[in-house]
């Protein structure tokens, strides 16, 4: 097989828009929702630095809190 045959063939897939938000301190956020109604946060990663393996961004998927009860 020829180095193009063995590349494997993928396609994109639309997850969800993201908008363009400033937070009251000027930091700049992202935030959007799937067709499905669930809604993705996406925040630049403050621990990023040049040359580092981590991501510069991380996006997040926001989920309902659970309450937790305190009993008496």
């Amino acid at each position: 097989m020829s180095e193009e045959e063995t590349k494997k063939k993928t396609e994109l897939e639309l997850v969800a828009g993201l908008f363009r938000n400033t937070d009251k301190n000027g930091n700049i956020y992202y935030t959007g929702k799937n067709e499905g109604g669930d809604e993705y946060v996406m925040f630049r990663n403050s621990y990023w630095k040049e040359g580092a393996s981590k991501p510069y961004f991380r996006v997040m998927k926001r989920i309902e809190k659970k309450e937790t009860k305190v009993e008496d």
